[in-house]
């Protein structure tokens, strides 16, 4: 509403883009996940203008390649949707300023130019409102709680295969490569959460560095199963020593997510 409010007040002809900007970015609804999306969209932007504008150099001269070329930016965006968001709006943005170059063909005027020109400072104006708001009216407080509470969820399923992993006499439905698959699945928008968690915390707090600790601990989780998995294709006696080590730092592990005022790293040292 405020962006559209500030279009309106500019008159601005491309002002709708602020709000289809803010509207963009706040997809994934999560406080560090739409500042590194409003990152990714103001560097496709840019990267789509400036091919946009080699694009609309190279057609102003040899315009009847226009629907050769929409042809191929079809095949590419397809592909872009299973990338990184930055692609997926870099090819967006030249598929829209070339859209715009057909309905002005032939060209007599510096229209074109001029669109890429607005498309850009609306872009902006949009991804800078969406931050100015979120750093002066939301802060980081949403950030904290959502990846503390991503955290504890991550050290749940840990737990899980480590109590497995710490039972001589268990019998798995699944192989340790199997856990390990599921466990990697399980974590990935911990991961991507992760990730993003620098730009939306800002500074270095306690529950980043819970959630980092979590991450090393479920990379040794992860490495102790498929030593589990590869322990089964090894000689009876051999397979019972290796079992027995990894029960014990299994063991460990166990201990160390149990003391949450302690390092997880330097418990569960293996």
């Amino acid at each position: 509403m405020l962006s559209l409010l500030i279009a309106q007040i500019l008159q601005w002809d491309q002002g709708l883009w602020i709000a289809v900007s803010v509207t963009a970015i706040i997809g994934p609804f999560s406080a560090s996940l739409t500042i590194e999306k409003s990152r990714n969209r103001i560097i496709g932007t840019i990267a789509g203008l400036l091919i946009a504008t080699v694009l609309e150099i190279f057609l102003r001269y040899n315009y009847q390649f226009v629907f050769l070329v929409g042809i191929v930016l079809a095949y590419v965006l397809g592909f872009a949707v299973q990338q990184n968001y930055r692609y997926f709006i870099m090819v967006v943005t030249v598929a829209i300023c070339l859209n715009f170059e057909y309905m002005n063909l032939p060209f007599t005027s510096f229209e074109p130019i001029s669109f890429l020109i607005a498309r850009f400072m609306a872009v902006l104006t949009g991804i800078a409102l969406f931050l100015l708001i979120q750093k002066y009216v939301y802060g980081t407080q949403n950030a904290r709680v959502e990846l503390s509470e991503s955290t504890h969820q991550l050290k749940a399923k840990i737990a899980d295969q480590l109590f497995w992993l710490s039972q001589a006499a268990s019998a798995p439905e699944m192989s340790g490569i199997d856990q390990a698959m599921v466990l990697t699945a399980q974590a990935a928008s911990f991961e991507e959460l992760l990730s993003a968690a620098d730009f939306g915390l800002g500074a270095p707090c306690r529950e980043l560095r819970m959630a980092r600790q979590v991450n090393i601990l479920r990379h040794r989780v992860i490495s102790l199963l498929l030593d589990r998995s590869s322990a089964e294709q090894e000689p009876l006696e051999m397979q019972t020593k290796i079992k027995s080590l990894i029960q014990r730092r299994a063991v460990r592990l166990r201990n160390a997510i149990g003391s949450p005022d302690q390092s997880l790293i330097a418990n569960g040292a293996m």
